[in-house]
């Protein structure tokens, strides 16, 4: 049992014995090749850090030397001594969001929103990615240029909106979305949708990452990871899953499929960034076609709309399952009758942009619940 602590870190060992458990009780000869294959897994991480170390480019060193011990303050500096200037803002807003105000002017300069979440690294670049996204981007162009065969009256598309081939259209967003429906941020893609932005982009904001991600690729996400940042993964208890909307599709190992390990997954809304995808489909063509701060200023909108949203769903649901006294109306846990508008302005906005305005006053005092709260 000592010798637990040491293969922990190791995730696939950890999710084999769940799935194991039942068997290894009923078959002491199976007890025994698994206490075999722990003892063998035991120096399995220092040998795989040792074998990165010797393989690993001093890019990649240099990275982990100067990043593995961070915090919001060091990469503030290191922006400043890259030559980064403060962001600057003409909006013009109350004492109380001048801060948020000048986030958001960040925001809008670099194309990631994240709320409540400072930036501990600097981004990392992958140069195996870049250059198999080119090579994919030289097949896609090759197979434009093939003749295609001509496409009967009745199946041409029949729009004639008129769309300028000249501007640069928006090549997509990554959400990130907390399993519980909360939208923790989310980037605006330079190319096309990748695991090596989806392993940096974690490395970048948190300080460890997350237990449990569920990604439509998570084969290549942990992959690119064990290759980029091992050092991360090396204290980590850190699962890749498949979200269940891609689990049909799927052709990989069922070690990446969340339903396989209930004690994990149970529970949380694995496709619920997919479905808000399909919600921001009805402004695909208004976003497609924005400048970098339009397009971060309504995605945000977007996702604000979509948290207060989720918030007053949660709070509507606790209040529907308290005890009711006698002549009190029981509140409905469906409120999509509700505007959220309305939620917003009376529990979780805690102050009015107005000088001198005393409408807020009436409030109660203390956290805010739901959104504030997981911020």
């Amino acid at each position: 049992m000592g010798l637990l602590d040491h293969i922990q870190p190791v995730v696939f060992i950890r999710e084999f014995l769940l799935l194991a458990r039942r068997a290894m009780d009923g078959s002491l000869g199976l007890s025994r090749a698994v206490g075999e294959l722990l003892f063998f897994s035991v120096d399995t991480i220092a040998e795989a850090l040792s074998k990165w170390e010797a393989t690993a480019g001093e890019d990649a060193k240099k990275f982990r030397d100067y990043w593995q011990e961070t915090s919001p303050d060091k990469y503030q500096a290191w922006l400043r001594e890259q030559g980064v200037p403060p962001p600057e803002t003409d909006l013009s807003c109350g004492e109380e969001s001048f801060d948020r105000v000048v986030v958001q002017a960040d925001e809008e300069r670099t194309g990631q929103v994240w709320p409540g979440r400072a930036a501990l690294r600097a981004c990392m670049e992958d140069d195996t990615s870049e250059r198999d996204r080119k090579k994919a981007a030289s097949k896609r162009k090759y197979r434009k240029t093939m003749k295609k065969k001509p496409k009967p009256s009745w199946e041409e598309d029949d729009c004639r909106r008129y769309y300028p081939p000249d501007v640069l259209r928006a090549p997509g967003v990554m959400t990130y979305m907390c399993a519980c429906g909360y939208i923790m941020g989310f980037e605006m893609l330079r190319e096309i949708e990748s695991s090596a932005h989806v392993v940096a982009s974690l490395a970048q904001r948190f300080k460890g990452f997350p237990k449990i991600v569920y990604f439509d690729t998570p084969c290549h996400a942990q992959r690119n990871a064990l290759r980029r940042v091992p050092w991360m993964l090396h204290e980590a208890v850190m699962a890749w899953f498949i979200d269940r909307f891609h689990r049909c599709n799927h052709k990989c190992s069922p070690t990446f499929d969340a339903d396989q390990y209930p004690q994990l997954t149970r529970g949380p809304d694995t496709s619920g960034a997919e479905r808000h995808h399909s919600i921001k489909k009805k402004s695909k063509n208004s976003l497609s076609y924005m400048k970098q701060a339009h397009f971060i200023l309504r995605s945000r909108y977007i996702a604000a709309h979509n948290n207060v949203g989720v918030s007053h769903r949660l709070e509507a649901s606790l209040q529907a399952s308290v005890r009711r006294r006698a002549g009190v109306k029981r509140k409905p846990k469906k409120i999509q009758h509700y505007p959220v508008e309305t939620y917003f302005h009376k529990v979780i906005v805690s102050h009015c942009e107005v000088s001198g305005c005393t409408c807020r006053e009436s409030l109660p005092v203390g956290l805010a619940p739901g959104l504030m709260q997981k911020l």
